[in-house]
């Protein structure tokens, strides 16, 4: 996800308190974090100017003071943040444009700030009613805009949709043309290509999605192919990325796919996720949930968690259940929900040979019962959520439990824990590449 993120509460409130004193125009400033290497910027902090702050101020311009600006400045550079200049324009309708006056003003801006908080990477961004513009100040280098929550939208697009291809005209019956552009737009990340995995991908290569980044250590074995969607007798020993990417490619000859036969819990892996747009995790390592779920709330990443149990005693199914929850700001996240194993993460992140020497791992990892018809059902519930968090269907769901005995899918919700350290702004939330992922570190070779 290249671009400008926003959690979806903190960008309402601004602009609801931006646009509370209409019809005068409005400014603030948000403080981010960048990483260049995706051209990404992730808000963690956004201050709303007030009347004090302002030197002239009417209906068609809005100037600061130089001392506020100059405070603006000396807290980027103390912070090692890039700033992003907020302004209203409350009269224009649609997608606002920055205007002359604008493009004037921002010269200056744009040196004071690179001479004064060299270290950021700065932006402007105008505010309208129905959308808004961002880019780097100083310039006409445009930069996406997107509002990360619940939904996943994008703010600065003011084009008609594109007519979508023949092949899409039932999806667009359901969700629209704006829809079905919003799917293929997005950048996706899938963690695990087994069981649900396999199935997810053919979901959503199918729906429209047409850039991947895949991420999977393991091979195809003989004990696989009952639930490895696509997978053949001739795939034993193929790496599970490869089959799932032949598969992406037969559905979507066009389609971008970025496959590494890797494990995200790897410091350079994982890093590999924070330029996306979503990501699905359908692993069931407890070290990789946790990784990726901070990630979703540190760099403001939405994600889909799945998961899939069959319980067996004395020779007999007595569960069935899956659950499919999605992670994102506003929602609670995997550390709230108690989905995570403190002991199971610490023992995954080790080598093989630091757990060879742990007095307290005993015995190999047991295999679980798998079948390939309650994985697609979980996987089917997972792109459904993303669907509705993407396009215009209104599903709410965000948290589903499914029994798989009684035949029943039950929405739920869950409370988000007061000063979470994974999801909360007392942790790593917002925080970008200024707070460390818990990932296993590469060895040193000195």
């Amino acid at each position: 996800m290249s671009g400008l993120r926003f959690s979806a509460s903190a960008y309402r409130a601004m602009s609801t308190e931006l646009f509370s004193v209409a019809p005068l125009e409005s400014c603030a400033v948000a403080y981010s974090t960048h990483d260049p290497r995706t051209g990404t910027w992730v808000v963690d902090d956004i201050e709303v100017a007030s009347g004090a702050a302002y030197e002239r101020r009417d209906e068609t311009s809005a100037t600061l003071k130089p001392a506020f600006v100059v405070e603006i400045a000396n807290r980027a550079r103390a912070q090692g943040r890039s700033v992003v200049l907020i302004h209203t324009h409350p009269f224009e309708q649609g997608c606002p444009l920055f205007s002359a006056v604008d493009d004037a003003g921002e010269v200056a801006l744009a040196d004071y700030l690179q001479r004064r908080a060299p270290a950021g990477n700065h932006l402007a961004l105008v505010l309208g009613q129905a959308g808004c513009r961002a880019r780097r100040i100083g310039t006409t280098e445009e930069v996406a805009t997107w509002l990360v929550g619940e939904k996943l939208v994008l703010l600065s697009q003011d084009a008609a949709a594109e007519s979508a291809q023949t092949r899409y005209d039932r999806q667009v019956r359901a969700f629209g043309a704006d829809g079905q552009r919003a799917i293929s737009l997005l950048k996706v990340g899938v963690v695990g290509l087994g069981g649900t995995g396999s199935v997810l991908v053919q979901q959503l290569a199918r729906l429209g999605v047409c850039d991947f980044v895949l991420i999977d250590p393991d091979v195809v074995e003989t004990t696989n192919l009952n639930r490895l969607a696509c997978a053949g007798a001739t795939d034993v020993g193929a790496a599970k990325i490869d089959v799932a990417a032949r598969d992406i490619r037969a559905s979507s000859p066009g389609a971008k796919v970025h496959a590494l036969k890797a494990d995200v819990v790897d410091q350079h892996i994982a890093a590999e996720l924070t330029g996306v747009d979503f990501i699905f995790l359908c692993t069931d390592s407890h070290a990789s949930r946790a990784v990726v779920c901070q990630l979703a709330y540190q760099h403001l990443v939405p994600a889909i968690d799945m998961g899939v149990s069959i319980t067996v005693r004395d020779g007999a199914v007595t569960h069935i259940t899956g659950r499919v929850q999605m992670l994102a700001p506003d929602l609670p996240c995997l550390t709230c929900t108690d989905a995570l194993d403190g002991n199971q993460i610490r023992r995954e992140m080790m080598s093989p040979e630091q757990r060879a020497s742990d007095p307290y791992i005993v015995g190999a990892h047991e295999p679980q019962p798998a079948v390939m018809s309650i994985n697609s059902t979980v996987s089917s519930l997972a792109a459904t959520m993303f669907i509705a968090a993407v396009t215009s269907i209104p599903g709410k769901a965000r948290l589903q439990l499914y029994d798989g005995i009684r035949g029943t899918v039950r929405p739920t919700v869950a409370r988000i824990v007061e000063d979470c350290l994974v999801c909360s702004k007392k942790g790593s939330f917002a925080k970008g590449l200024s707070w460390p992922l818990p990932v296993r570190m590469r060895a040193s070779n000195g």
